[in-house]
């Protein structure tokens, strides 16, 4: 892999938390200069919309009608449009590492020769508390929601009293996660909360209970954030 290298085929571009103030300089330079744009899904098209009109959009990500693409499909039309001499960018929410499957992608591209660079974004585990003026605290762990049953990951380990848990892509597992941090030893009062579409105009802001949190819903992208801290926050003003 070539770090920084203008002429890299395949850039992997964390496109922050969706307001496009909060994208770095970086990610919108190597944008600007896109022939090929892979996105997961049209929450991204902002960020997407920095690359010239005539650059090619793909998205791979989940929809209505199917399922998200695999990492080895994704890798292939990455590894295809560079092969062609065009300069890809691999457009993922937050940062790409963070919760995602940017690591993976970005291994299997090395072992088929492809130079890749990475661009770091601004992850919505930090990004939607500070957005919605809730307090995280000094201690803090992140977790991807969705891959806790698939990774055997003991949620009850992270029943910390003293701390604050970020759950992102958990949306569909709220009920099991507030059950095993309780089965842990949290509080089924600890304070929970939930943002949606953190810093964009639609964001939306739910206050409730580690036993609320259960029957709590909002629409995708959403992240939690679960602790004592949360309580002593207060939401932002929106303009």
């Amino acid at each position: 892999m070539t770090q920084g290298n203008p002429g890299t085929a395949v850039h992997l571009v964390g496109a922050g938390p969706g307001d496009t103030l909060m994208l770095t300089r970086r990610a919108a330079r190597v944008l600007e200069k896109a022939d090929v744009v892979v996105l997961d899904r049209h929450s991204l098209d902002a960020v997407a919309a920095l690359a010239p009109a005539a650059a090619e959009r793909c998205y791979v990500g989940r929809t209505a009608e199917g399922p998200a693409w695999s990492t080895e499909r994704i890798v292939d039309l990455l590894a295809e449009r560079a092969a062609a001499g065009l300069i890809v960018v691999r457009l993922k929410g937050g940062d790409p590492f963070v919760c995602s499957r940017g690591g993976e992608e970005r291994l299997a591209l090395a072992e088929r020769g492809v130079s890749c660079t990475v661009v770091p974004g601004v992850s919505a585990a930090t990004a939607a508390p500070l957005a919605a003026g809730v307090r995280r605290g000094r201690n803090v762990t992140i977790m991807a929601g969705n891959h806790a049953a698939h990774l055997k990951l003991d949620l009850a380990t992270l029943a910390d009293p003293v701390a604050s848990l970020v759950v992102l892509t958990g949306r569909s597992r709220q009920g099991f996660i507030a059950s095993e941090l309780i089965r842990g030893g949290l509080s089924p009062a600890t304070p929970a909360v939930l943002v949606h579409a953190a810093t964009r105009p639609g964001e939306r802001v739910i206050e409730t209970s580690l036993a609320g949190l259960a029957d709590r819903r909002l629409p995708p992208p959403a992240t939690i954030v679960i602790g004592p801290q949360v309580a002593e926050g207060s939401r932002r003003a929106h303009p």
